[in-house]
């Protein structure tokens, strides 16, 4: 088998040596005929040491038939995915065949939905990955689009390419002298299990800071000023500091809202100034951990976290009250002093 000349047509699930996962994608095809009614197999695997393989997390692959495929390997698109194209891509350069049955996966994936964002194709079926690993079998010959939903865990939201892959397959670009044979089964047992490689994106959540002012000395004007810093850790233990600020100018309570900090961060509140003559009369340093909430989907939105600062007028005369300083938000989310503009 192995002395036939392949042809550069469609049918071929090429396994590039990435560590893990396998990229995969259709390619070529072999010189013996498909069995179109023989019963295919697949398993997918979750590479990594990623959260995604504890227990407690479940993976879902939705799998939409793209296209059947004849005994030549030749596909034709499935009413739902009718228009898209199938066509032979040569596997002479493996980067652009690549990168050429990556965005045809694109476009089948964008025919799940229509223009409001409603689901129009439900899945052909749906594999339920447990510790990582799932499988599915009794599927028909074709082509199928491997379409992921995102997974959000406590901290964190993963997303996952979508791709082609056609069954059968066969490894015969893996090199090493190997066969062209069909695989009809994706699975360990044949080295041609399918890798899924997840893309992780922080979470992230609010701290709210509560101030109360017992009593208020308007005795030289009506502004007492409070400053707070800040100290983010976050899990990769990246540290930052933040600087905010609230000004009274009455007895009363009021917050400040410090955004999109990282989830699950431990964070360290030191009211650092507590005006002319005001004491603090409740703990310092006070500590929290940012909870995720910025999905709303699903109840996936957590409480945010609170800390709370009492001060009371501590019986002196002085005037005056603190100036915040300048910070803002670069491009890689921290937090930059910016000097002030001048004013007449």
């Amino acid at each position: 088998m192995m002395n036939k000349r392949l042809k550069q047509g469609s049918t071929f699930l090429l396994a590039v040596a990435l560590t893990f996962p396998l990229l995969t994608l259709p390619g070529a095809k072999a010189a013996s005929a498909i069995d179109t009614d023989k019963e295919c197999s697949i398993q997918f695997d979750i590479g990594g040491n990623s959260e995604l393989l504890n227990d407690d997390v479940t993976v879902q692959v939705n799998l939409y038939k793209v296209a059947s495929v004849d005994v030549s390997g030749n596909y034709t698109a499935t009413d739902a995915f009718t228009g898209l194209d199938l066509s032979s891509v040569s596997a002479d350069n493996l980067d652009t065949a690549a990168a050429t049955w990556a965005k045809r996966a694109k476009e089948a994936q964008g025919k799940l939905t229509d223009s409001e964002g409603n689901t129009v194709v439900d899945p052909t079926e749906t594999v339920t990955l447990q510790n990582g690993r799932g499988y599915q079998d009794k599927l028909d010959t074709g082509l199928y689009l491997v379409d992921t939903p995102k997974v959000i865990t406590t901290n964190y939201t993963y997303t996952f390419t979508p791709y082609l892959v056609s069954l059968p397959t066969n490894n015969y670009y893996s090199g090493n002298g190997a066969s062209d044979d069909w695989i009809y089964d994706l699975t360990k047992e044949y080295n041609s299990a399918v890798g899924l490689k997840p893309e992780q994106h922080v979470r992230y959540g609010n701290l709210v800071i509560n101030k109360e002012l017992v009593d208020h000395n308007a005795t030289f004007g009506n502004n007492a000023t409070f400053v707070f810093q800040i100290d983010i850790t976050t899990l990769d233990k990246k540290k930052e500091t933040r600087i905010e600020e609230l000004t009274f100018n009455a007895a009363g309570s009021d917050s400040v809202t410090i955004e999109k900090i990282p989830a699950g961060s431990t964070v360290t509140v030191t009211e650092v100034y507590s005006g002319a003559s005001y004491k603090l009369t409740s703990e310092n340093k006070v500590k929290a951990t940012i909870v995720a909430n910025d999905e709303k989907e699903a109840g996936q939105a957590g409480e945010t976290a609170v800390v709370s600062f009492t001060n009371e007028h501590d019986g002196r005369t002085n005037g005056g009250y603190g100036v915040k300083n300048n910070f803002k938000l670069d491009d890689n989310n921290q937090y930059q002093y910016t000097k002030p503009a001048a004013t007449n």
